[in-house]
């Protein structure tokens, strides 16, 4: 305790800034960790291997694949399933919307949406975010051969459905309103 007292006395602060660090240098300086954060960010399903190979590209530091995730750790990034967002959605517009039509009581919508599944979808499963946080990848959401359905819901539930083989465009969408939600 007296030492502490006398550092703080001396220094203004509980250590000595003029001591030598204690343990050896980090193999990744602040550079590095800020170039594995943003390419995390822009891409949170790289593998570990290929975090490797880009700051290798990029920086010229070989570390090792265990070095890259005990960083990861340290920057509180944790490895987790990815949540799919779709590319196309735009927060302003939603918002927008949002604050125009809140008012119109529920029972007075028809909520019509397209939905879908895939034969084969090559997306990885996992990724990089931060402790507490989700992992989302923005990514379009059209792979192989596609199933689509088009539903019609109110509150009382569904109204009108329709299931067909491709995707959903403007003379299928016109047709299934003028012949099924009518």
């Amino acid at each position: 305790m007296y030492k502490i007292l006398a550092l703080y006395r001396e220094y203004g602060q509980v250590t000595n800034p003029h001591a030598r660090p204690r343990g050896r240098p980090r193999a990744l300086d602040m550079t590095v960790l800020n170039y594995m954060s943003a390419l995390l960010d822009a891409n949170p399903t790289l593998y570990l291997d290929e975090l490797q190979e880009k700051i290798f590209d990029v920086h010229d530091v070989d570390v090792h694949i265990s070095t890259i995730s005990r960083s990861l750790r340290r920057m509180a990034l944790s490895h987790k399933g990815v949540a799919k967002a779709a590319l196309e959605r735009n927060e302003h517009l939603r918002a927008t919307w949002q604050a125009v039509n809140g008012d119109i009581p529920k029972e007075y919508i028809v909520w019509l949406d397209e939905a879908s599944v895939d034969d084969h979808t090559n997306q990885r499963d996992s990724g990089w975010a931060g402790m507490g946080r989700a992992c989302v990848r923005r990514a379009a959401f059209i792979r192989g051969q596609r199933y689509s359905i088009l539903p019609a819901l109110t509150c009382d539930g569904i109204i009108a459905l329709d299931i067909f083989e491709g995707s959903v465009n403007k003379e299928k969408f016109i047709s299934f309103l003028q012949d099924l939600v009518r």
